[in-house]
C-alpha cells in the first residue's frame, strides 16, 4: 500500500518529513530553552539574550549577579552527562551531527539508527543546556534526517531514495529551527559537497523545510528568527570594507577548522576514558567562560542584542569596544572547537554564524571609529559577516547567502552577502569544518553510478590505460579450495582464469561459488576453477569504457578481462572505470576554461 513509486510519492513523503520535523524541531528548541533558563538564569547568573524568533518560548528571570564557579565547572557537568550518554547508549550523539549525516550520505546509503536522533537530542540538551558553545542545527537536523531515514526504511526504499528523504528530513530540521525555508533547503544539498550541490533532493528538500517552517511558526508565532530595522546599501564607498571583511572571514575561519580539527584529534588520542573527555572539554570551557561568559551557548542571543544596537561590554572587565568584539570571536572558536572537538553534542553551523556576527561587528565598529563621514551602521556587516564565515568554512556560498537573509527575513544585504561569501569562499578551496565532504558528485559513492554514457561510450579503453592489474589471475588448474585459501592475501572475490598459454578461459567467483567447510575435507582436490568457470565476454584495448561497463554490470562481476591477440593482459575494475571516466571531466572542463 505505502511504497516509493517515482517522484511524486517522494514528493508526498517529503511533505510528511517537514511535518513531522517541524514538530521534533519545536519540541527540541523549547526542552532547550527551558532548560537554559534555568541553568543560566537561575545557576550562573547569566544573561545570554535570546533572539526575537525565540521570544514566545519558555523563559524566567535571571539572577542579578554573576555565579563564577557555577560558570567554571557546569560545563564540566554537563560533559560528563554527555559523555555518559555516548559512551554507554549511543555513541553516535556526540560531535557536530552535521558530519555525520554527510558520511551516512556517502557511505551508508542515508542510512541512521533510530536511536541517535533522541540520543542527540538528549546530549545536545545537556550540553548547551549546562553553557557549552554550540549549535541547535546539529539534533534538528538529525531529527529529520532520522524520521527520512526511518520513513525510507518503512517503505523499502532503495539507496538512492533513502538519501532524498534524509536529506528532505535535514532540510526540514533546518528550515524550522532557523525559520529559514528556503535556507534551509539549500544548505542540506549543498552541505554534501564542497564544488557540488545534490541537485536530485532539491524539490524534496524544498517541500520539506517548507512543510516543516510552516509547521513550526504554526506552533511558535510566525515571524524571522531575527528581527532587524530596515536598511539598504546605498553607498559604494562600504564596498571596500565588505571585501576587508571577506578577507577577515576567510583568515579566521580557516584558524577556526584547524584548531577544530587538531582539537579533535588531540581529544581522540587522549589517555582519557571516553566519558571523561567532554567534561574534560567542558572544564576548558569553563575556564574561557569564567574570563568570557559570552562565548557560552549558541551565541544567537548575542547577535539579537547587537542587532537591536546595544554595545555590547565585558561581563567579566566592564570594557567594551572593537577588539573585545574580535576577541569574543576568537575565543567563541576556541569554545566551540572544545565543546565539540572532546565529544560534547552541538552544531557547528550555529557557532559559525555566531563567530562571523562578531567579526562582522568588528569590522563595522572599526569603520565607524576610523570613517565617521561614513555613516556606519553595525548590523549590516554583522550579518553579512554571519553569511561569509559559514559559507567559508563549510564550502557553502549558496547557503551562507540565502540561511541569512531567510533568518531576518529580508534580501536586501543579498549584494554585499554574495561579494563576501565568494571572497571567503574562493580563498578556503582546500579547507572545510565537515571532513566527510566530498569534492563533487563524481567522486561520491552515491553517484556511482550517474556517469554520463555518452562519454563512456566514447571513450577507449587504450586512451587511458597501458598496462592492467594481474594480481587476481589464477590458472584454469588451481583447485577452488587453494583458491579461497589464497583469496585473503589478493583482497579479491573475483578472479580472472587463464589456461597454459595465458589464453582468456573466463571468470570465477568466490561470492557464487565456495566450498562449505563440513564438506572441504571431501571436495578439497576434486573442483578446479575450470569446471566452475562463468563464461564472461572480455574486451580489447579498442573497446570503450561504456562497453566494459555494461559487460560488469550484466554478467554480476568486479573484474573484466582485457584480451589482444589471444592473450589475456590483465583486468579492470569498477574503480579504474570511474577513474578514467573522471580524468576525463576533468580533462574537458580544463579545456572548456
Amino acid at each position: 500500500m505505502f511504497s516509493i513509486q517515482g517522484p511524486r510519492s517522494i514528493y508526498v513523503y517529503s511533505l510528511l518529513i517537514g511535518l513531522l520535523s517541524g514538530f521534533g524541531a519545536y519540541g527540541f528548541n523549547w526542552a532547550l530553552t527551558w532548560t537554559e533558563s534555568f541553568t543560566f538564569g537561575n545557576l550562573m547568573g547569566y544573561d545570554p539574550g535570546i533572539p526575537t524568533g525565540d521570544s514566545n518560548f519558555h523563559s524566567t528571570g535571571y539572577v542579578s549577579s554573576l555565579s563564577p564557579l557555577w560558570i567554571l565547572f557546569l560545563p564540566a557537568f554537563g560533559g560528563l552527562l554527555v559523555g555518559i550518554v555516548t559512551s554507554f547508549f549511543c555513541a553516535e550523539a556526540q560531535g557536530g551531527g552535521t558530519d555525520s549525516l554527510i558520511y551516512a550520505f556517502h557511505f551508508n546509503e542515508g542510512k541512521i539508527q533510530t536511536k541517535v536522533p533522541f540520543f542527540k537530542v538528549i546530549a545536545t540538551i545537556l550540553t548547551l543546556g549546562s553553557g557549552g558553545s554550540g549549535g541547535k542545527e546539529g539534533p534538528t537536523a538529525q531529527i529529520g534526517a532520522g524520521f527520512g531515514s526511518s520513513l525510507a526504511g518503512f517503505l523499502g526504499a532503495g539507496a538512492r531514495a533513502r538519501r532524498t528523504l534524509m536529506l528532505a528530513g535535514t532540510a526540514g530540521g533546518l528550515g524550522a529551527i532557523f525559520r529559514a525555508p528556503l535556507g534551509g533547503a539549500i544548505t542540506a544539498v549543498e552541505m554534501v559537497y564542497q564544488e557540488d550541490i545534490e541537485s536530485d533532493s532539491l524539490v524534496p528538500c524544498i517541500l520539506s523545510s517548507v512543510t516543516a517552517y510552516l509547521t513550526y511558526i504554526s506552533i511558535a508565532g510566525s515571524g524571522s528568527l531575527f528581527s532587524v530595522q530596515e536598511y539598504s546599501l546605498n553607498d559604494y564607498r562600504h564596498i571596500p570594507l565588505y571585501i576587508i571583511l571577506g578577507l577577515l572571514c576567510y583568515v579566521v575561519g580557516y584558524f577556526f577548522v584547524k584548531v577544530y580539527h587538531n582539537i579533535q584529534d588531540v581529544f581522540s588520542k587522549l589517555p582519557l576514558p571516553n566519558f571523561l573527555k567532554p567534561a574534560f572539554g567542558g572544564l576548558l570551557v569553563g575556564c574561557i567562560a569564567f574570563l568570557f561568559p559570552e562565548v557560552l551557548g549558541t551565541g544567537f542571543g548575542l547577535i539579537q542584542r547587537m542587532i537591536n544596537g546595544e554595545v555590547l561590554e565585558s561581563t567579566s572587565f566592564g570594557f567594551s569596544g572593537p577588539f573585545f568584539l574580535l576577541a569574543v570571536a576568537l575565543f567563541k572558536v576556541f569554545s566551540t572547537s572544545l565543546t565539540v572537538g572532546s565529544g560534547g553534542s552541538g552544531g557547528l553551523l550555529g557557532p559559525s554564524f555566531a563567530i562571523g556576527g562578531m567579526l562582522g561587528a568588528f569590522v563595522g565598529s572599526m569603520a565607524q571609529v576610523l570613517f565617521p563621514e561614513l555613516g556606519i551602521i553595525i548590523f549590516p556587516f554583522l550579518l553579512v559577516g554571519m553569511g561569509s564565515f559559514f559559507a567559508g568554512v563549510a564550502r557553502a556560498p549558496i547557503a551562507g547567502m540565502i540561511m541569512v537573509c531567510d533568518m531576518i527575513g529580508s534580501y536586501e544585504l543579498l549584494p554585499p552577502l554574495m561579494i563576501v561569501s565568494v571572497i571567503a569562499v574562493v580563498l578556503s578551496h582546500k579547507t572545510s569544518i565537515y571532513r566527510n565532504q566530498i569534492k563533487n558528485r563524481f567522486l561520491s559513492p552515491s553517484h556511482h553510478w550517474d556517469m554520463n554514457q555518452d562519454i563512456m561510450d566514447r571513450i577507449r579503453i587504450r586512451d587511458h590505460f597501458s598496462e592492467f592489474r594481474k594480481y587476481a589471475m589464477v590458472s584454469e588448474n588451481l583447485s577452488l579450495t587453494e583458491l579461497q585459501s589464497n583469496a585473503p592475501g589478493i583482497q579479491a572475490s573475483d578472479f580472472i582464469l587463464i589456461g597454459a598459454g595465458e589464453e582468456y578461459k573466463g571468470i570465477v567467483s568466490l561470492r557464487k561459488n565456495r566450498i562449505l567447510p563440513e564438506f572441504e575435507d571431501d571436495l578439497k582436490n576434486l573442483i578446479t576453477c575450470g569446471e566452475i568457470v562463468q563464461d564472461v565476454p572480455s574486451v580489447c584495448t579498442n573497446d570503450t569504457l561504456g562497453k566494459a561497463l555494461q559487460i560488469l554490470l550484466e554478467y554480476d562481476v568486479d573484474k573484466l578481462a582485457i584480451v589482444e591477440d589471444g592473450k589475456c593482459l590483465g583486468y579492470l575494475r569498477y574503480i579504474d572505470l570511474f577513474n578514467a571516466y573522471q580524468n576525463e571531466v576533468k580533462n574537458k572542463q580544463r579545456k572548456s576554461v
